[in-house]
């Protein structure tokens, strides 16, 4: 069965130096724009995704407000070459993003709504900085997005020889995209662009290349917040390792008593991180009961991790108990929202995509890791452990 997963795209796209608010200043020129409407997101210090709003329509225009410390931007257009549409009025993929570095400095964008990705941004060391990797992917980039619409619009069948052919060939500029990117990095070990390509390749390294290329960047750059971001995740692996011993953690349960993950030694634990937001996590529910059904007798508990993305308790509280209570979901709950400033356990357990599944043994030691959901590895797991 195919697994389907939500990327933490904001942490893995985290850029700031500071927390104090600036004025930022973006004026684009974009050929055939004229019509329709662009829309640029700003990922923010704090991990958080702002919305700057849908820009007016025009060929030419400058839009400003205020954010906090330097911010990457993700920019995207209502023209219809920013996506691909498999079903008129249905389902579509869009585009690749513009992206580009937002600092205390005005941004300029020049290019063609038929491929928003490829306009020219100017403006800022950083932006030139970014550039020089860009001017290297971008082309590969370009061609990948032209190859999906192709395969896309093709009718023969998935293991048709051409399909294939072009499914080999996007894997091979993605292997050469991630080449590109990870010497670049090497090169630029004070450049903050190398802080955010390695959250972003995070998965793409083997943990020990990942804490080599780490330690080579500047001291400036491991004390921004996504320095420390990265830091946090490379122990957060360290720690999840298989065979490690799962970090404990108290946080209060669906009653608010307090529920200890060390209490729970003597069973085998499935530890659940989902979200009520998450499409492919609750789609697992289902499965999860059928096995809850099954083992529960013989020793076997799921302890469901909710992280909700509301900001205030309140509301993640009440999103979290309506969806458990909804979803009939008889399993042991906790809400990582809780005290999540003291104690964020999808940092602490390296978290990178929903739903994560841990299985630990009876001593609490990591047996088993599982990112993504509607596989039968799990299924396999524990038919050893408690046989059919």
């Amino acid at each position: 069965m195919k697994k389907t997963t939500i990327t933490l795209a904001s942490s893995l796209l985290l850029a700031s130096f500071s927390f104090a608010q600036q004025k930022y200043i973006i004026k684009a020129d974009i050929k055939g724009e004229e019509g329709y409407k662009l829309k640029a997101s700003i990922v923010t210090d704090n991990h958080k995704t702002e919305d700057t709003g849908t820009i007016r329509q025009g060929d030419h225009f400058e839009f400003s407000g205020e954010h906090s410390g330097t911010s990457l931007v993700m920019m995207g257009s209502t023209h219809p070459s920013s996506k691909y549409e498999y079903v008129k009025g249905g389902m579509f993929m869009p585009a690749p993003f513009l992206e580009f570095f937002m600092t205390d400095k005005p941004v300029t964008i020049t290019g063609d709504a038929n491929e928003l990705f490829m306009a020219k941004v100017t403006g800022g060391k950083l932006n030139d900085e970014f550039n020089t990797l860009k001017e290297k992917t971008l082309p590969l980039v370009q061609k990948n997005w032209e190859l999906r619409k192709e395969t896309a619009k093709m009718k023969a069948p998935a293991d048709s020889t051409a399909r294939k052919a072009k499914m080999a060939e996007m894997t091979a500029n993605t292997k050469k995209i991630e080449d590109i990117q990870k010497e670049w990095v090497n090169k630029h070990p004070k450049s903050f662009v190398s802080v955010i390509m390695l959250l972003r390749m995070f998965d793409n390294y083997a943990i020990d290349d990942m804490e080599k290329t780490f330690n080579k960047l500047s001291s400036d750059l491991k004390a921004t917040e996504s320095g420390k971001n990265l830091a946090e995740r490379i122990k957060g692996v360290r720690t999840t390792a298989i065979g490690s011993k799962a970090p404990d953690f108290t946080k209060p349960d669906l009653n608010g008593n307090p529920l200890t993950l060390s209490s729970l030694q003597g069973k085998y634990v499935l530890i659940d991180f989902w979200g009520s937001w998450c499409g492919p996590c609750r789609a697992s529910n289902p499965h999860l009961k059928e096995l809850y059904a099954k083992y529960k007798s013989k020793g076997f508990e799921i302890l469901g991790i909710a992280n909700e993305k509301e900001d205030d308790v309140k509301e993640a509280k009440e999103k979290w108990q309506k969806c458990v209570k909804g979803d009939d979901l008889p399993w042991l709950h906790v809400l990582n929202n809780f005290d999540k400033n003291k104690s964020d356990l999808v940092a602490q357990y390296a978290v990178s995509g929903f739903p994560t599944k841990l299985l630990l043994d009876k001593s609490g030691r990591i047996i088993f890791k599982e990112v993504g959901g509607g596989g039968t590895d799990l299924d396999n797991e524990l038919k050893k452990i408690f046989g059919e």
